[in-house]
């Protein structure tokens, strides 16, 4: 065999730039990554999103200097980095890493108007699991009825409580689903759908997300005085009366006379002390009902606070 027919190594290929000369694509790399780095910390780009971007950015400004391998002469070095940087992808690795953080698909409208529509077929395509995808679609679903029936059982003595997880989780409407219990929409709302939310949104991030900052739900209060839909106040400052009724009066009275220079004030905890509701309250010294909640709600503050201490 000829040693004429060995053919030498190639070349490492060499590409000017404007700020240097003649410079291989690494010397490239070791001049800018460092300056891009800081470009793209100082355009928010995470310390944990840096390796991808400068490899995404990097690779776009060699495939473009295979093209034309004279790119760098009429750029800058600044402009070379910014180049990099125009090229780094952060909303894509943003939206890959981060699109599956929140349950507001899951919970959406649109999710519960087609429902019907999320089944199992197993035969999607371009799947990055190694399983098959049905097996996923059932452990989503055994998931999800874990959590229901957790939640159910949790609230299965509570009419209130069923009927807001029924009207969460199901196309029903606020109006419809209030209607169950016979309360007025908004009341029922406030007091039992929005705490329940929380605590429906908490429990699916636990089983779904690796990670999320969905808080610990607080336990919801059930109220069985059933004039809470009648125009009642029911204040969540209730233990006082009890020592009150016991006959420990002292604290009332004494914010009785410390308030007594301020009108509403000292109706209100009057009313407070006698029991009265703020309509009935508001009625009886002439005053708008939805003025007078707020002193109602001052005055139930206040007497929880005296008895407390």
């Amino acid at each position: 065999m000829s040693t004429f027919n060995i053919k030498p190594y190639p070349p490492t290929p060499v590409y000017p730039t404007s700020w240097a000369g003649e410079l291989t694509f690494q010397q490239i790399y070791d001049d800018l990554a460092h300056y891009a780095s800081n470009v793209m910390k100082n355009f928010g780009v995470m310390p944990d999103e840096l390796p991808d971007c400068l490899q995404i950015g990097f690779m776009a400004l060699w495939e473009t200097l295979v093209e034309q391998r004279d790119f760098l002469v009429q750029k800058s070095r600044k402009q070379t980095v910014f180049f990099i940087l125009a090229r780094c992808k952060i909303s894509t690795i943003r939206y890959q890493a981060n699109q599956y953080d929140s349950l507001d698909a899951l919970i959406s409208d649109d999710w519960h108007n087609t429902a019907d529509e999320h089944v199992i077929d197993g035969m999607q395509h371009q799947r990055g699991e190694r399983w098959a995808g049905w097996a996923t679609e059932i452990d989503m679903r055994i998931d999800i009825e874990r959590v229901m029936h957790k939640l159910a059982t949790k609230y299965g003595d509570s009419l209130r409580h069923l009927a807001a997880l029924y009207h969460i989780t199901t196309q029903v409407s606020r109006k419809d689903a209030a209607s169950i219990v016979g309360m007025t929409t908004a009341n029922w709302y406030q007091t039992y759908v929005v705490p329940l939310l929380a605590e429906v949104r908490y429990e699916f991030a636990q089983a779904f997300l690796e990670t999320h900052s969905y808080p610990v739900p607080k336990p919801i209060i059930e109220y069985p005085d059933k004039s809470r839909c009648t125009g009642r106040f029911v204040s969540p400052y209730r233990a006082w009366r009890d020592q009150y009724h016991a006959g420990n009066t002292s604290p009332a009275e004494a914010l009785l006379d410390q308030y007594r220079h301020t009108p509403c004030l000292s109706l209100a905890l009057q009313a407070q002390i006698d029991g009265k509701s703020y309509r009935t309250a508001a009625a009886d010294v002439n005053h708008s009902a939805n003025t007078f909640n707020k002193h109602m709600k001052r005055a139930a503050r206040l007497l929880h606070e005296a008895y407390a201490g």
